[in-house]
């Protein structure tokens, strides 16, 4: 717990600065690099079961989303990028006339839907007026609820939420995480956040969102565990000590990104 608490000292403070800098490329740059760590994570996890994903196509799709999102291109050029990857793919499986290329085509593309996909909302928000504010929003929210449902759950936390999947996750873990992050956002909002970044009701805004974040985030966590343990490994790696890998830090994230994001299309902005 002594190194979690340590390496969390360190890599905070740094994330702040990064978020808060004038020019959003330094954070996008950052979140292009963790997002392809995470997505190896999965490539890496899925090839100890035999799978062998495509490692070099798959990291080559994410990028393009990434790059495609950062020129803001159209939305039909998106969607046709990713319809004319997948026809493509299938092609190849059927001309090579090799059937177990098939489940080696879906273990390439499920991970970039996964990692990819949803991890570009984080791109889009920083790219938002304000962006910097919504990724703070978003990862403060993400991260306390994990550390309240961490230390309580640690705590106190006696009836398993899903032991099939993440023996370690408690109710009481959840509850807290929940009221942590309730309590905390409550405080930003007085103490940090600007007046008016979420319109008249900025309050009752951020109260929605810490609950529903809260919500999100432990589906995420949770469906990163149910990866983790298809693999059978605990981790997803162990780049950062104490933590595990990328992805076991931002799996959380990767479900509250989007949702974030089209929460404040259709109700702030």
């Amino acid at each position: 717990m002594l190194l979690r608490i340590i390496m969390a000292l360190i890599i905070l403070p740094f994330l702040y600065v990064i978020i808060f800098l004038k020019n959003p490329y330094f954070f996008i740059g950052l979140a292009i690099i963790a997002l392809t760590i995470a997505l190896n994570e999965i490539y890496l996890m899925l090839n100890k079961r035999g799978l062998k994903p495509f490692l070099i196509t798959g990291n080559i799709f994410a990028l393009i989303l990434y790059y495609m999102v950062i020129l803001n291109s159209p939305t039909i050029y998106f969607f046709g990028f990713i319809a004319l990857f997948l026809i493509l793919s299938f092609t190849f499986v059927v001309v090579s006339k090799k059937i177990i290329y098939f489940q080696k085509i879906i273990s390439t593309i499920m991970p970039v839907i996964y990692i990819g996909f949803l991890g570009l909302f984080g791109i889009k928000l920083r790219l938002l007026e304000n962006g910097a504010y919504y990724i703070f929003i978003l990862l403060f929210i993400t991260y306390i609820y994990d550390a309240g449902a961490y230390f309580i759950g640690s705590s106190i936390g006696k009836h398993k939420l899903i032991p099939s999947i993440s023996p370690g996750k408690t109710i009481e873990g959840c509850l807290g995480g929940l009221i942590t992050a309730l309590f905390f956002t409550i405080i930003i909002h007085y103490l940090f956040l600007p007046k008016g970044l979420l319109g008249h009701n900025q309050l009752l805004h951020l109260v929605i969102l810490s609950i529903v974040l809260s919500i999100t985030g432990q589906i995420g966590d949770i469906s990163a565990s149910l990866v983790k343990r298809f693999s059978n490994v605990k981790n997803s790696s162990d780049l950062i000590p104490g933590h595990g890998g990328i992805l076991d830090k931002i799996d959380s994230s990767l479900f509250n990104a989007p949702v974030l994001f089209f929460y404040l299309k259709f109700f702030i902005i």
